[in-house]
């Protein structure tokens, strides 16, 4: 026997649909004659007893605007019964008896229609039950009690049966993945769903303004391989892609199937369209005025109106440049959400219509200055959570910290506000939330327990010699001979002194040594990075680093000690493994198969020392910012590692959606994740 197609079984579901609309619009206008209604009359009491089950459940679900009031089809269908009715003067005793069957029949198509959209909104089966049943039963509720008649629904068994063994069999059926079609696929385009989008990224997705850019158009999805498909260089654990996109339009909820949905988190993430147009403007506009570590005067300026107008508690030049703004919502946990603001000295070569060309002061040293970091992002997403929080303070309690973070890029902007009494300020929140933008495919976000971002110190090696004429060699004792020994043997200690199984990279950056090519120079600089991820690991290089530098230049007879300096130091950041799990839960609700296990990240920063300090756990993750067709071609290419721009290089520039859209419903979703009402937070 042939499996119908999801169009066929779309068709079915959208004629029960509309057989419900007509039935209960014949009874309407059939009431409406016999209470002796004109016509008006006959098409209100019509339009109320076919359409007002399904008003009343997608306002419940906040759906948007109802499907009854942009599908033209059901608002004919209701006139139409509403003109029959009108015509055909039924009445006597066979009417009494068909009466209750039509009524039935109407009960159990509208049971059946709003049980299957509640399911795909991601809302457990006993929510699909109860608001089928009120799709059901609440258009002849309100016609009866127009009428001033006790309403039918409470007549007899028959009603409440029909209506739960028609929710119950739609529950059952998306339950088993074959109700992922239908009703559900219903927006605000005319009803009509997508027949080349992929069925299991229908249903959840359609929570308001969330997936949509307000015409109801489906918006980009990530069609997911088989687990365990191998993927190339550092994408081995993030989400094999390919993508369908429309202009204008982006992700924010895939649930999987069966995955619960928090009433608060569509409730807050119902104002994301209106603050999309503001957020990009900002964003632009924070990436062509850059500005570098302890001089973000300008973008923290625009942090602080930003969290003023929106009612936060501001307070700004925390540890020099810094802005703290706090929303207190009644009682609750407080969650400190986290945003860096810093750029870097970097030419941009990106070839944006808003790239920078900023300069600024370095030391004396005219430099460049790009957002080559992606911190534009942080703040802008961070601004968005703050104002969406602020704006749907129903539907949570607790309270927010924004804390906006200079001079994450020298690694002083942590400890800076720390030393000018952050911990007076914000006392001791619950869990503190942090994201980061990474060259993964925008729309996806990645996290882990436990190590996230490794440890990072940056070493100062001054090399002594002893200078010479360069035609004299056995004058001297020649630093760049000797930095170059030290420099080669460097390299065996990850390779040669560590197990293979612990991770650790030892880069050397910068290696300057003399000033002309006949002349042997007295000394060499090296500037050395070393991540590690543990603090034995960390010790057991640094020790190695030191011992190297000096048997070389005993070896090479230098005639005084070498200098080993700690330049700065980045802590690691260690997720809390129980945060993580939360997080993680709540992700996955919210974005589905576009959650995935992240790799060790090599890159340091400084977010774990504020949390550290105040005793709050926290949890880091990553939001995807490369253009997912760009990157799915470069995937199946293997050329990520050259054809990908990373963090930190000149054309590194992220989409601008869906990664504001994703890094903004990241953090409101995890921050939901406490600040939510204990029965709408993630298990």
């Amino acid at each position: 026997m042939a499996t119908p197609s999801p169009e066929t079984i779309d068709q079915a579901f959208r004629w029960s649909d509309l057989t419900g609309v007509l039935a209960n619009a014949v009874l309407g206008g059939v009431l409406a004659r016999q209470a002796g209604l004109d016509l008006v009359g006959f098409g209100t009491l019509a339009i109320l007893s076919g359409l007002g089950g399904g008003l009343i459940r997608d306002t419940l679900l906040q759906a948007g605007t109802p499907a009854a009031l942009t599908d033209y089809a059901y608002l004919l269908t209701a006139l139409a019964g509403a003109a029959l009715a009108y015509l055909l003067d039924v009445r006597g005793r066979l009417w009494d008896r068909v009466f209750p069957c039509l009524d039935a029949v109407a009960v159990g198509c509208w049971a059946a229609a709003g049980a299957q959209k509640t399911s795909g909104t991601g809302l457990g089966w006993l929510p699909a039950v109860l608001l089928g049943t009120i799709t059901a039963a609440g258009g002849g509720t309100v016609r009866d009690v127009v009428l001033q008649r006790r309403p039918g629904i409470f007549g007899g068994p028959l009603y409440a049966t029909a209506a739960l063994v028609a929710a119950g069999v739609m529950v059952t059926m998306h339950a088993l993945g074959l109700a992922s079609v239908g009703p559900a696929r219903r927006d605000g385009d005319g009803g009509r769903a997508d027949p080349g989008r992929p069925v299991a990224q229908l249903g959840a997705a359609r929570a308001p303004g969330l997936a949509t850019d307000g015409s109801g158009r489906e918006g980009l999805g990530l069609v997911v391989p088989p687990r365990g498909q191998t993927l190339p260089h550092h994408a081995e654990s993030a989400p094999r892609i390919r993508t369908t996109t429309r202009s204008g339009t982006f992700p924010i909820l895939r649930a999987p199937r069966g995955a619960p949905m928090t009433s608060a988190l569509p409730q807050v993430l119902s104002g994301l369209d209106d603050a999309r147009g503001w957020q990009e403007e900002l964003y632009r506009d924070l990436h062509a005025h850059p500005e570098l570590s302890h001089r973000e005067h300008r973008t923290a300026r625009l942090v602080a109106e930003r969290l003023t107008s929106l009612g936060y508690d501001v307070r700004d030049g925390v540890g020099g440049t810094g802005v703290v703004g706090i929303l207190r919502n009644g009682d609750g946990p407080t969650v400190l959400l986290r945003a860096d603001m810093d750029a870097l000295p970097i030419r941009e070569r990106t070839g944006l219509a808003y790239a920078s060309t900023d300069t600024a002061d370095d030391d004396g040293q005219e430099v460049p200055v790009t957002h080559a970091c992606g911190h534009d992002v942080h703040v802008v997403c961070l601004l968005g959570a703050a104002a969406l929080l602020a704006g749907s303070t129903a539907a949570w309690g607790g309270a927010v910290v924004a804390l906006f973070q200079p001079a994450e890029e020298v690694g002083t902007g942590a400890q800076g506000m720390l030393d000018d009494d952050l911990a007076a300020l914000v006392g001791t929140p619950d869990v503190a939330l942090a994201q980061h933008v990474l060259p993964y495919p925008a729309g996806t976000v990645g996290t882990r327990p436990g190590s996230f971002l490794s440890a990072a110190d940056t070493l100062r090696i001054t090399l002594h010699g002893r200078g010479a004429h360069g035609s004299m060699p056995q004058a001297a004792v020649d630093p760049v001979v000797l930095a170059s020994m030290v420099v080669l043997r460097l390299q065996t200690i990850v390779s040669r002194e560590l197990s293979p199984t612990t991770p650790a990279v030892l880069t050397i950056g910068s290696l300057h040594a003399g000033s002309a090519g006949n002349v042997i120079s007295d000394e060499a600089v090296l500037q050395l990075n070393v991540r590690t991820y543990d603090e034995a690991t960390r010790t057991q290089v640094l020790d190695a680093v030191t011992r190297i530098v000096r048997a070389e230049c005993a070896a090479s007879g230098s005639p005084q000690e070498p200098t080993v300096e700690v330049v700065d130091h980045y802590p690691p950041t260690v997720n809390d493994a129980d945060t993580t799990a939360r997080v993680r839960a709540a992700f996955d609700t919210a974005f589905g198969d576009a959650v995935f296990d992240i790799d060790l990240q090599t890159a340091s920063e400084d977010f774990s020392v504020v949390p550290d300090a105040l005793g709050t756990p926290y949890c880091y993750w990553a939001i995807g910012g490369i253009d997912p067709d760009a990157y799915a071609v470069a995937q199946e290419a293997g050329r990520i590692a050259s054809d990908v721009p990373v963090n930190h290089s000149p054309t590194f520039a992220p989409v601008v959606q869906p990664t504001l859209d994703t890094g903004t419903s990241a953090m409101v979703t995890a921050a939901l994740a406490w600040l939510a009402p204990d029965g709408d937070r993630p298990a």
